[in-house]
């Protein structure tokens, strides 16, 4: 039978190469779209790498001198300024419930800054791009910060920023923002990289240590947590607090009952010190809703475009094997005169279908290889997020669709052609 099947496919070699031609096509195109989804559903399900579950969002702002109650300061401004932003952080930790207080500059949940630069080593044998987030030690209690190292604690991340150590997240190894001239580049590890110095682009007076390494950190929950992320510690016995724009806040869950209108009724009694004053809090939970609704708008666009082509590939490829096989009604009735089964029938012609499909997806495999190594397809992947579970997954999932369009597009018009009487359908030609 299947040697059968082998000589009459070649002896139609030349409709054959055309429906092949055909089915390359339309499996790269499914494998672009199961591609996109599959990338774009793992990286939501990819941890974040902090947990920002009852923590809230505060903005603090300072009262300008053409303001009727601005307070005119002795001294130093600045020193002013830093000491009324230390008193309302000190009496916020104060608050009942209250587990943990940090501030931060482009480290808070869902923020999508691009506050990048460049890490070098003291001999600049490496080059890291990386964002820079600027944070207080506890900003690694408030979020949670999972150590990557073992053995390592939170606590131990936090004594490394007190000491003014950085910090750096994890990231998979050959990560494309990852180059230089020293030995083995891309098989670089971020814990390779503690205890090393390190300077940042254009300031090679001001070396630093990498203390420690978090686990990947996304910036939003529908990105990949490729990027390198260099945690900045903030000294807040120094005016260097103010570099702190952001304050964050951990409260326990029994605390987390109507804490917005609790702290609102206390804010200007007790959360205010001189011209400083919280102006804004809210829950990283809206936080997040409001980050995710314009990214989550973008990718429904893109979906509903892939879901178009989709059906329209489904109909054009269930068309053309469904007109094959009706062109073949007079075969299907002298193989039923013959004394063919429904079975041995349905079998050959499906089979025509999943021999070419056989041939054709090798190739189709080494085209979809190509776009997914270099991330021609997703701009969601395009952090190092290519792994060959991936490639496999989607490859399988393509040739199955396609199977399926297939199988429909002969198996109608197939049984439609069984009920047919062979000397009817005979006359007829």
């Amino acid at each position: 039978m299947n040697r059968k099947l082998l000589r009459q496919t070649a002896n139609e070699w030349r409709t054959n190469l055309w429906l092949a031609l055909e089915l390359l096509i339309v499996s790269i195109i499914v494998w672009y779209i199961a591609d996109f989804l599959y990338v774009a559903v793992a990286t939501r399900l990819e941890p974040t790498g902090f947990d920002a579950d009852h923590v809230y969002k505060l903005e603090y702002r300072v009262l300008p001198k053409e303001s009727p109650r601005y307070m005119e300061t002795e001294g130093d401004e600045k020193e002013a300024r830093a000491d009324e932003l230390r008193r309302i952080v000190n009496a916020i930790r104060l608050r009942p419930g209250v587990e943990a207080v940090s501030l931060s500059m482009g480290a808070e949940p869902y923020s999508q800054n691009y506050m990048g630069t460049m890490l070098r080593t003291e001999r600049d044998t490496l080059d890291m791009n990386v964002f820079t987030r600027r944070i207080t030690p506890s900003h690694i209690k408030v979020l949670h910060y999972a150590p990557a190292e073992a053995g390592v604690t939170e606590d131990a991340l936090v004594e490394k920023l007190s000491r003014g150590e950085y910090l750096v997240s994890d990231f998979y190894p050959g990560f494309n923002s990852t180059h230089g001239s020293g030995p083995n580049i891309k098989d670089l590890t971020a814990s390779q990289l503690v205890g090393r110095r390190f300077h940042l682009f254009r300031d090679s007076v001001d070396n630093f240590t990498i203390g420690g390494v978090v686990g990947l950190v996304k910036r939003t929950s529908i990105e990949s947590g490729g990027p390198i992320s260099l945690f900045v510690p903030i000294n807040e016995s120094t005016t260097d607090i103010l570099s702190g724009r952001i304050i964050s806040v951990r409260v326990s869950p029994e605390a987390d009952r109507d804490f917005i209108d609790g702290f609102n009724a206390d804010r200007e009694r007790l959360y205010r010190s001189g011209n400083t004053y919280i102006s804004k809090i809210q829950s990283y939970d809206s936080v997040r809703k409001a980050a995710d609704h314009d990214n989550m708008v973008e990718i429904r666009k893109y979906i509903a475009c892939m879901v178009f082509m989709l059906v329209s590939v489904f109909l054009g490829l269930l068309g053309t094997f469904w007109f094959r096989t009706q062109q073949r009604v007079p075969e299907i009735a002298v193989r039923k005169v013959n004394g063919a089964s429904n079975t041995s029938v349905f079998s050959r012609l499906i089979g025509e279908g999943m021999l070419l499909l056989a041939l054709v997806t090798p190739v189709a495999a080494i085209v979809d290889c190509v776009l997914c190594k270099y991330e021609f397809n997703s701009v969601y992947g395009a952090f190092g997020y290519f792994s060959g579970g991936r490639f496999l997954i989607t490859v399988i999932f393509t040739f199955v669709v396609i199977a399926l369009m297939i199988i429909g597009g002969i198996w109608f018009p197939a049984a439609r052609a069984m009920k047919i009487d062979p000397a009817r359908a005979l006359a007829d030609e």
